[in-house]
This record gives structure tokens, C-alpha cells and sequence, in this order.
């Protein structure tokens, strides 16, 4: 590799989804700020100049999530420098280096901006062996809204069609019918686990470990699950619930009602809804779905991913 040559661009190269190539182009030059990052540049990077890349995102107000993902990007560029023989450290994977948090920073209301939303979908789909399943849970937990126990609950027959749409069937503590809708990219992505692992019956989520193997998954496996995808994305730690607010949040952005994402939500109280609006503009229409405004920009790209 020619001396002079932009390391960045060399590097993205290797890197094949397009959203997260484009976010590490993005994050590493925020942190370089030059057109070309060359060998003198990168041997100059210490772990206090990313501790300071990061103190200043904090005073910023950039969240945890976003300090991560900016890190992980770092941190990808520094191990393949060292894949390379270019350098022989990585700063951003020294213990030093460490996400600030913020004051307004909280599990219950945390949401994932839609790059994030992208990055942690292509993520999911990466994994050989479990990135099927991985994605399709992903997909489902934020376009349907679904809590932790309504998500490991579900069994093939809860998929059916309810007129010209789909529809979830969850199971509902009051003991009456309660299900959501869900659009054709979450249909597709559970068909394709079925047809992968040949489920035709019982619980949908199955394990892929050596001692569980095809044994349904409980709420804490399905919990880890999003868990470690989300830190692989460098947008994590992210729970089931910040998967659900954000697919609610997505709904709201894309033009949804508040009346539309409290039943999509199944929120007992109006203001559980109210609390996601952020100033969001609401409009009246109250024949469609939620589901139909949640747009992260990914949905075109989810056949070639898989």
C-alpha cells in the first residue's frame, strides 16, 4: 500500500454494507478531520486524544449510543490497521478510553436515530448461523411495538392474514384477542427463518446453542440476544423496550397520530403515548396503521442484505 494513500478509504473497502460503510465514513472523519489520513497520522493517535474525541461528543450532548458507535468505527479502523502491519496498537481499545454518560440519558426512553436503526438491522443479519433468526427478531420487536414477553411468546400459528394485512396475535393478560399489525418486510423475514430451520409449528424463536439447540428461547435469551447484536453495531447497550419506543418514535416521525401509536403501542393510558411526541406533528388519519409510517431507510436494502 503506497505511503500516501487515504487509510479511511483503503479500509472501507473491506467494509461490505453499504449503511455501515457510509456511518464509518462519516465517524472517522469526524475524528481525523483531514481529507488523508496517512501512516504518520494514524501513529500518532493516543488513547487520551480518543478519551477527548469522546469527552467532547459528551459536552456536546451526543448520547452513550452515539459515543459507541463513533468508538466502534475507531476501533474497527485501528484493528484493521494492525490486520494490515501498519500499526501495531489500538488506542480505542485501551481501558482508558471510555463512553461518558449523559445527564439526560435513560433506559426507559432511549431511542435509536434511524442510522442506528439501519446499522443494528445490517448487524444482526451479518452472522452466519444466527443472523436469519437475529434479524427477524430485531424486525419484529421494532415494527410491532412488542414487549419482552409478547416477543418470546409467539408461535407460528400467531402469524396469520386479517383481511388484505398481517397480523400478530398476542397474548393478552386480560384474557381477551389482542394482536397487531405487521408490514410484509417482518413477514418475509419470518418466513425466511422458517424455511431455514424448518419450523412449521410451536414456538417461533428457537435456540442455536450446542446445549439448547431448537429449544424455544426464553424472554432473557431473546433479551441477550439484542443485547450483544446492539453492542456488535456499536449502538448498544440497547434493550427490547428501545427497540419498541423507537419503532413508536419512527411511527411518529413518519407522520403517525397519537391516537394510531397508542393502539399500536397497546398503551393503557393516552399519556404513555403523549410522551414519545417530542413535538412531533401528528396527523388525522385514523384508518392506517402505525406500522405503516415506521421508515428507517433500510427497508429497500433488507433483500440484498439476506
Amino acid at each position: 500500500m503506497d505511503d500516501t494513500s487515504n487509510l479511511p478509504d483503503a479500509f472501507l473497502e473491506d467494509v461490505s454494507a453499504e449503511h455501515t460503510r457510509r456511518a464509518y465514513a462519516t465517524d472517522l472523519d469526524r475524528f481525523f478531520g483531514e481529507e488523508t489520513v496517512d501512516r504518520t497520522t494514524v501513529h500518532s493517535v493516543r488513547a487520551e486524544d480518543i478519551q477527548s474525541f469522546v469527552r467532547d461528543m459528551h459536552r456536546r450532548g451526543q448520547s452513550e449510543s452515539t459515543q459507541r458507535r463513533r468508538l466502534a468505527a475507531l476501533r474497527g479502523f485501528f484493528d484493521w490497521l494492525i490486520q494490515e502491519g501498519i500499526t501495531t496498537a489500538n488506542p480505542a481499545r485501551n481501558p482508558n478510553v471510555q463512553v461518558i454518560p449523559s445527564d439526560t440519558d435513560s433506559s426507559n426512553d432511549s431511542v435509536l436515530d434511524a442510522d442506528e436503526v439501519e446499522r443494528l438491522i445490517e448487524t444482526a443479519g451479518e452472522s452466519t448461523t444466527t443472523g436469519l433468526r437475529d434479524q427477524a427478531l430485531v424486525l419484529t420487536i421494532l415494527y410491532a411495538a412488542l414487549r419482552r414477553q409478547e416477543i418470546a411468546a409467539l408461535e407460528v400459528d400467531d402469524i396469520r392474514p386479517l383481511g388484505r394485512y398481517w397480523v400478530l396475535d398476542l397474548d393478552d393478560p386480560a384474557g381477551g384477542d389482542t394482536y397487531v399489525r405487521i408490514s410484509q418486510t417482518v413477514v418475509d423475514a419470518i418466513e425466511r427463518v422458517q424455511n431455514a430451520y424448518d419450523i412449521t409449528k410451536g414456538p417461533l424463536w428457537r435456540s442455536h446453542s450446542n446445549q439448547n439447540y431448537g429449544r424455544p428461547m426464553t424472554p432473557d435469551a431473546i433479551y441477550k440476544v439484542v443485547r450483544k447484536v446492539s453492542r456488535r453495531a456499536g449502538v448498544g447497550p440497547v434493550s427490547i423496550d428501545t427497540l419498541r419506543q423507537t419503532g413508536l418514535r419512527l411511527a411518529l416521525s413518519g407522520g403517525a397520530n397519537l391516537k394510531q401509536v397508542q393502539r399500536h403501542g397497546r398503551f393503557q393510558k393516552s399519556a404513555s403515548a403523549a410522551r414519545l411526541l417530542n413535538d412531533t406533528q401528528a396527523q388525522n388519519n385514523l384508518e392506517m396503521s402505525a406500522v405503516q409510517f415506521i421508515d428507517h431507510s433500510a427497508n429497500a436494502d433488507l433483500e440484498a442484505i439476506n
